[in-house]
């Protein structure tokens, strides 16, 4: 099967067939990063009432400058409906309260003289509507406040609040397995001998899961024998998304691919026209996604990390999933090899990305993942970076809108 390129397998990425997910009910204090499944509408105005932006006095404009009487003191969460202020007099406010009838703007303490123990005067060149938070300016009521697809932001679930939401009808997550394959791979628990490595791709793809919000469920190594694979693909049907590391390149003993076509997969790709992680592989096996990583750890996390981990966002009915990059100087020029797409490990800090050992390392540094924070994409026609680019940080944030991630 031959190579494509990294925009093709975005495309085939985001076609794939979404799975029929379920909703429950959430807890708003539970339900943080998951993705409503419900319109949400305001009920109730956004602010409620008109109310002070500051602590100070509440007057009419024609009053400023000169000396006025404080008729009233309001607290927050105090109930002015009743109080009016006439010319020449204000009303003592504090940040939150509800102002009086007759209120047209709010002047700060900081902008006042005392003149006695009930008169003020108001200092400065103020407008009508100054300092003051106007009732349904943020939100009317019927407004739309959510909607099906959106994630669960602290933000978001902050103004469901708002309107005396307690519970949200939520999708169900996907249901992701995750195996490592090979027989040198050994667990962490296990004592290794000299020809056997440890199994962090297992750890490292669960734990990124995990960030973005996923659930992914462990589910052992898989050695290198087409029948404990074809064996092991009788629990494929069990999940939304399959995410395996290791196997999927053109090795001797790598039979992922046959073993997937044997039991009756389809195979949407198998090798991106990049650097680190061209054998990636994406299959589909009844309603079960395939994604197939590289096993070494810094190709499959970066793959994982910028290939998957959007498509999986759109899977799991996310309206938001293409990638958010963050613009970075990058001061330090680095010489890329044209003709394919480079993957740039590296630090993004006060604007700045710095690349990772001048961007010449291999694919299998297990310390460069530690040591950096982000990944940059250079497209095929780039031999050089330099200046203002795009970078994705590991956890990253995605736009509802298509945009472009790579530095072309």
């Amino acid at each position: 099967m031959p190579t494509i390129s990294l925009d093709v397998a975005q495309k085939i990425n985001f076609s794939l067939p979404l799975p029929e997910l379920g909703f429950s009910q959430r807890n708003i204090y539970e339900a943080t990063g998951e993705i409503l499944a419900e319109e949400i509408f305001c009920q109730k105005s956004l602010p409620a009432f008109d109310n002070s932006a500051m602590d100070g006095y509440a007057l009419r404009i024609c009053d400023l400058n000169k000396e006025i009487i404080v008729k009233h003191t309001i607290l927050a969460g105090q109930n002015a409906r009743g109080i009016e202020i006439s010319e020449g007099e204000c009303a003592k406010v504090m940040t939150g309260a509800m102002l009086p009838k007759g209120a047209q703007l709010v002047a700060p303490f900081e902008d006042t003289q005392t003149r006695s123990d009930s008169s003020v005067v108001a200092l400065g060149n103020f407008k009508i509507g100054d300092n003051i938070r106007f009732e349904g300016e943020e939100k009317r009521i019927g407004s739309q406040i959510a909607n099906i697809g959106d994630k669960l932001t602290p933000a978001k679930l902050a103004l469901i609040a708002s309107q005396g939401i307690d519970e949200v009808k939520v999708l169900r997550g996907l249901k992701i397995g995750v195996y490592s394959t090979g027989n040198e791979i050994i667990e962490p628990n296990k004592s290794a001998q000299e020809h056997q490595i440890y199994n962090i791709n297992a750890v490292a793809i669960i734990s990124i899961l995990k960030a973005y919000g996923h659930c992914g469920e462990y589910l052992g190594i898989l050695e290198d024998d087409l029948d404990k694979h074809l064996e092991a693909m009788n629990n494929f049907k069990n999940f939304d998304v399959i995410i395996t590391s290791g196997g999927a390149s053109v090795g001797e003993a790598d039979l992922l691919e046959k073993s997937l076509l044997d039991f009756g997969a389809k195979i949407a790709y198998h090798g991106i026209n990049l650097k680190p992680g061209r054998p990636i592989m994406l299959a589909a096996l009844g309603k079960s996604s395939i994604f197939a990583l590289p096993g070494n750890p810094l190709s499959g996390i970066v793959n994982l990390i910028g290939i998957v981990m959007p498509a999986l966002e759109r899977l799991r009915g996310a309206k938001a999933f293409h990638p958010k990059p963050m613009l970075c100087e990058l001061k330090e020029a680095i010489k890329l090899k044209s003709g394919r797409t480079n993957i740039a490990l590296g630090n993004s800090q006060n604007g700045e990305f710095k690349p990772y050992r001048g961007g010449k390392y291999g694919s299998n540094p297990i310390s460069a993942i530690d040591d950096c924070n982000s990944i940059a994409f250079f497209g095929e026609g780039v031999s050089e970076g330099l200046g203002l680019i795009k970078t994705l940080p590991y956890v990253m944030e995605f736009s509802d809108t298509m945009g472009t991630f790579i530095n072309n």
